[in-house]
């Protein structure tokens, strides 16, 4: 009755929605103000508004409210979206920048790199080129010029990679002395290095070799008062002495195979 007397006098209920939206579907769109909280107010309240009010006022300025509100949402929506992807593609060029430099950085170390290592290797190939020449001037190579060049050995039937002429030029090399006193026998000889250059001081160093099977076997190494007797204690000797600027300009001396060489001196 009251309905429909509402009715014949201009007046009707607030709808539930508009544009197909509830009123808590408007406030998430960020619209509910104005004629749409008018609207919902009206129908929370279940009152009653004129038709000329809703249809003329409120409903088309809600509606109006609704389509400004979803404009600016998807606005705000590309601008986010780009101003994301902006920080993706800035981040993109940045790691791709740091990329760029990264291999920049290491190619430049690997130059560096390689121009020492030619460096490194052009002065080592000078040096070796320099200690070459300078053994191949050794005094030592005069005097010994009409004694057979042989491997030298630290035991019977062990001989290193060093020949035995080798090896006393590059005592001469190493510890530059005042001169050599040599003596021969049908099968040794004996050389000694006189007021060789160390650090101890001036010393003498002498050798003792005896020609065995086509090699010189290093009998006895004397360095001042040490002497070196066993084949274990001559090559760990000689190794000591070849630890200066020729060692490595040749193989190793070979370690020998035993303590006792199997003949007296």
């Amino acid at each position: 009755m009251m309905e429909t007397t509402a009715g014949l006098i201009g007046r009707s209920p607030a709808p539930a929605t508009v544009d197909g939206l509830d009123y808590a579907a408007i406030r998430d769109l960020g619209a509910l103000e104005g004629s749409c909280e008018s609207l919902r107010q009206a129908h929370d309240s279940e009152r009653y508004v004129s038709q000329r009010t809703l249809n003329d006022l409120w409903l088309p300025a809600c509606r109006q409210r609704i389509v400004e509100a979803r404009r600016f949402n998807e606005e705000m929506e590309r601008l986010v979206r780009q101003a994301y992807e902006a920080e993706q593609a800035h981040q993109k060029a940045l790691a791709e920048q740091r990329e760029k430099e990264r291999r920049v950085r290491e190619a430049m170390e690997a130059a560096r790199r390689d121009a020492e290592e030619r460096q490194r290797a052009s002065a080592e190939e000078e040096n070796r080129e320099h200690l070459s020449e300078r053994l191949a001037d050794a005094h030592i190579l005069q005097i010994l010029d009409d004694i057979p060049d042989q491997p030298l050995a630290f035991s019977l039937g062990q001989p290193s990679e060093r020949s035995m002429k080798n090896f006393l030029a590059c005592l001469e090399v190493g510890y530059p002395n005042q001169g050599y006193q040599v003596q021969r026998g049908d099968d040794a000889l004996t050389v000694t290095a006189l007021q060789a250059d160390m650090l101890r001081g001036d010393v003498d160093i002498r050798a003792r070799f005896v020609n065995v099977w086509d090699t010189w076997m290093l009998e006895s190494l004397s360095v001042a008062e040490m002497t070196a007797d066993t084949p274990r204690d001559r090559f760990m000797l000689a190794q000591n002495l070849m630890a200066g600027p020729c060692y490595g300009i040749d193989e190793l001396l070979r370690r020998p195979a035993a303590d006792d060489d199997g003949q007296s001196g």
